[in-house]
């Protein structure tokens, strides 16, 4: 029996009962010829696998139809029910086996020709994919949707020549299809030729001048040669033809924040909310900049508006990161306890569980309440175990709490697990900074540049450490000077080299160099400025530096001002003293009185 379909097999089934029944029993083995008797056991076995999957029993199914195949292999529906049985219980190798077979017994059925491939594709068999359209491609036999999947097959497999061919193919065919043209641009664009990608995206928005997809295809172009003129000039584009497109709208602001041009970033978000007033997101990203600009009062009204809608929105998946930014910025406006509030609220499942537990610790510990501050850390770190920072940030929390053993011990489980990891040194070597053993700081630090000696950090750390005693200012200058090319836009790193050049400058005075002075001082003033342009906000230790620095140049009104500032920084209190005598003393000297100490 060859190609027999399943209400053959059925009727095969059935007609051997029949005659079974007619004459009393079936043929015995010297009366009943072996086709026969295959044919109707193949009937048998379809039969009873029929049954077995009307009862939705799809594995016992298939075997009964597997040795239905076994007796009629020649049949190609049964290798394609077979397909489709295997594949809907997830045995895609078996689903597979059949399929070839089915499309081996009947080379021209396009529907199992498709079937295959999408399981070629499911099992990753791109290659083998592509050598079955190609053919049918190449006589024309494939859809424009047949196309554009072959297309995607030879993106998959990085053959950016054939889905050149392909798309380009889909255009002869249709030359209005715009599916066609965003396939050719996406093709040349994996072929590194940008310009001629854009300008077939172009031709895409000649024959459709709204085309959103094609906008920001060249705005992705844009975007991936860092031309952020560019990328602003064709969201001028989308939206000159496209007004009040939100995502457009919500894309510049961004590029805006990202040229520190926070205003226009506001100002763009409030244009979009005007127009998009459910934008959920939208409102989200502005409470987020109201903050960023010291604008609380804005930020906790757009952000607790957004928690109220969200509840009108089903799943809206950035409730949990709404409430965090919430408690950040009422703990940043200094109202703790409605900070607390906020961040309770994030669940433990949520991404956001274990950064609103650590700024919970955080709250807790400079209200002195280490004991919660320390059970708020550990839930994060349970939440999160392999986060490593966590547990970093939880042993400096045991060390301040007191904790200082308990504190290097989870600092030296971490080493012993990796460790070839040198931040793991340098956090170990603040710790025992924090704790005041500054020999065995510098004994670690030094253990860092053996693993890392680009390390920034540790750089920075043993330079500045040396310049603050005043001792081998000639290595401090060349560590820090190191660091600092490394990580030129570092604030606090540039501070480091302005006061290794101060205390320079205050040695060559004492020593009588008072030219090469005045050049070493003159530098650190630079530098200190440089420093303070680079943080997003003022420090007062960095403030005090610049201070002393304008001091030692005889820059009084302009040191009295920068002392002013630091104080108002809030220092810890020992600092503070420090510069309310510093105020003092040149309060004096302004007054035209003689202090009792000069620099």
């Amino acid at each position: 029996m060859r190609q027999t379909a399943h209400k053959a097999l059925l009727a095969s089934a059935l007609l051997t009962s029949a005659l079974a029944c007619a004459t009393g029993g079936t043929f015995g083995p010297a009366q009943q010829p072996a086709s026969v008797d295959r044919e109707a056991r193949a009937g048998a076995a379809f039969m009873q696998g029929n049954l077995l999957e009307l009862q939705g029993q799809l594995t016992e199914a298939a075997e009964y139809y597997e040795e239905a195949a076994r007796l009629d292999p020649e049949s190609a529906s049964l290798q394609r029910h077979l397909a489709q049985i295997w594949g809907r219980v997830g045995e895609t190798e078996r689903a597979l086996g059949h399929a070839e077979r089915a499309y081996e017994l009947e080379p021209g059925d396009e529907r199992m020709r498709r079937a295959l491939a999408a399981l070629y594709i499911a099992t990753q068999r791109y290659s083998e994919a592509v050598a079955l359209l190609e053919p049918a491609a190449r006589a024309g036999e494939l859809s424009e949707e047949g196309l554009f999947g072959l297309f995607n097959l030879y993106r998959q497999i990085e053959d950016y020549p054939g889905a050149q061919q392909v798309a380009q193919e889909m255009i002869t065919r249709s030359p209005s299809s715009l599916r066609g043209y965003l396939a050719l641009g996406s093709a040349l664009e994996s072929s590194d030729r940008p310009l001629d990608a854009e300008e077939v995206y172009r031709r895409a928005l000649k024959l459709a001048p709204d085309h959103a997809a094609a906008f920001d295809a060249i705005a992705r172009l844009r975007r991936q040669q860092a031309d952020t003129a560019g990328e602003l000039e064709i969201l001028r584009e989308k939206l000159a033809a496209m007004p009040g497109d939100a995502a457009a709208l919500l894309r510049r602001a961004q590029l805006y924040d990202e040229q520190s041009d926070r205003d226009a970033a506001i100002e763009t978000l409030e244009s979009l909310i005007a127009l998009h007033a459910n934008h959920l997101g939208a409102q989200f990203q502005l409470g987020v900049f109201y903050f960023q600009a010291d604008r609380h009062a804005e930020a906790v009204a757009r952000l607790q508006h957004v928690i109220r809608e969200s509840v009108s929105t089903p799943n809206f998946p950035l409730l949990h990161e709404v409430r965090y930014f919430l408690g950040l910025v009422y703990y940043d406006a200094g109202d703790k306890d409605d900070a607390l509030e906020a961040l309770r609220l994030i669940p433990s499942e949520s991404k956001r569980f274990s950064d609103a537990r650590m700024l919970m610790a955080r709250i807790f510990e400079e209200r002195k309440q280490f004991a919660q501050a320390l059970a708020e850390a550990r839930r994060a770190v349970l939440a999160d175990p392999g986060n490593v920072p966590l547990q970093v940030s939880l042993a400096g929390l045991l060390q301040r709490s007191g904790d200082f053993e308990s504190a290097v011990k989870l600092m030296d489980k971490l080493i012993e697990r990796q460790p070839e990891q040198p931040d793991l040194y340098y956090d170990l070597g603040l710790l025992y900074g924090e704790a005041g053993h500054e020999d065995r700081v510098l004994e670690i630090m030094h253990k860092v540049l053996e693993q890392d000696p680009d390390h920034a950090n540790a750089l920075n750390y043993i330079g500045y450490s040396w310049a603050e005693k005043g001792v081998r200012l000639d290595d401090a200058e060349r560590m820090i000077r190191r660091a600092v090319e490394l990580r030129p836009d570092d604030g606090y790193i540039t501070d480091s080299l302005g006061w290794v050049l101060y205390q320079r400058g205050l040695h060559l005075l004492a020593t009588g160099q008072t030219a090469d002075a005045r050049e070493a001082l003159s530098n650190a003033v630079l530098q200190l400025e440089r420093s303070t342009k680079l943080l997003d906000r003022e420090d007062p230790i960095i403030t005090r530096h610049l201070g002393d620095a304008y001091r030692s140049m005889s820059r009084f009104p302009d040191a009295l001002e920068a002392y002013r500032r630091a104080l108002g920084l809030d220092p810890k209190e020992s600092v503070a003293e420090e510069i309310r005598r510093e105020i003092q003393l040149l309060e004096l000297q302004l007054q035209g009185a003689s202090p009792e100490a000069q620099p």
